[in-house]
């Protein structure tokens, strides 16, 4: 396969990756908060960390977290053809992992870095639980990804 095709490929099953693990994740999040099991309004925290005000923070998370949601696919994408282990399974099973990984360091960051110097009061305190959530909320993410790149072939492709 040429290479111009291949990289076209990726980019496209990237992208659609990224924007499928980021709707997976957001969704996830939005179910716990409505559910009760714990308030995790992560695109309005991500948007007032960036306009320091409520005023157009849903707006804004939106954006960054569709941006970063596309970004990180398509470092998930690379990383799922660098292990070239081809096949939706595989392809899920991995990303599951990265995801792992993935959340924990994101978990990480938000207790001990984004939540001290986060500019509205109501997101300066980040709990275990809500740590938990964005932790599992990534690892959806990364099986979401993984299960489309698997679906896609392009791991496959690149061996």
């Amino acid at each position: 396969m040429p290479e111009a095709n291949l990289i076209i490929q990726f980019l496209f099953f990237a992208v659609l990756a990224g924007m499928v693990g980021t709707a997976g994740l957001t969704g996830f999040l939005a179910l716990l908060t409505r559910a009760g099991v714990v308030r995790v309004p992560m695109v309005v925290a991500l948007g007032s960390l960036l306009t320091r005000s409520r005023h157009r923070a849903v707006e804004v998370g939106v954006l960054i977290h569709v941006l970063t949601g596309i970004f990180f696919g398509m470092f998930y994408a690379w990383a799922l053809m660098a292990i070239g282990q081809p096949g939706v399974l595989s392809c899920l099973l991995f990303g599951l992992l990265i995801g792992l990984l993935h959340g924990i360091l994101f978990s990480i960051c938000l207790i001990v870095l984004v939540a001290e110097s986060h500019p509205l009061e109501e997101f300066k305190q980040a709990s275990i639980p809500v740590a938990f959530a964005h932790a599992l909320a990534h690892v959806i993410y990364g099986a979401l990804v993984g299960f489309v790149i698997g679906l896609s072939g392009l791991v496959s492709l690149a061996n």
